[in-house]
């Protein structure tokens, strides 16, 4: 039988740690950096205050130090990520492959940001500057550059 999605996503679960909402708030408290690695136009809809945002399709090399283009913002392998997509499987998946690189503490958002957002979690729209899209960096409510 040929690997579907589901059966890659329920593999890469059996590796990971998940915890819903309520947790994961408790998590950012405690120093969690939120990812978010869904496309950019859903993170134009709103993200996690302070989220790094990395598409899923771009999670490897910007992990991996070697590669000339990787970002520097992952360089701890140590930091504690709260990873999260749009309803939990490409979060999965990025976590396991997170682990698989040597990140040492990265936990999943089961339900993903559509858990979040009925969870009524706070929301941020990315910033914008000169009428372009800010991704490149997390958002920051109190920042004099937002």
């Amino acid at each position: 039988m040929n690997a579907s999605l589901k059966s890659f996503v329920a593999e890469a679960k059996s590796h990971i740690r998940e915890v819903d909402c309520e947790a994961a708030k408790d998590l950012i408290n405690q120093g969690y950096k939120p990812l978010d690695v869904r496309e950019a136009a859903e993170y134009l809809d709103g993200t996690i205050p302070m989220a790094l945002h990395i598409p899923r399709g771009m999670l490897e090399p910007m992990c991996d130090p070697e590669f000339a283009g990787h970002n520097p913002k992952l360089g701890d392998l140590n930091q504690p990520w709260l990873i999260f997509c749009q309803s939990g499987g490409r979060g999965a998946l990025a976590a396991d492959t997170m682990q698989k690189m040597g990140y040492t503490d990265v936990v999943n958002l089961a339900g993903g940001f559509s858990a979040w957002k009925e969870s009524e979690g706070e929301t941020f729209c990315p910033p914008i500057e000169n009428g372009l899209i800010r991704c490149d960096h997390p958002w920051n409510p109190g920042s004099p550059n937002n």
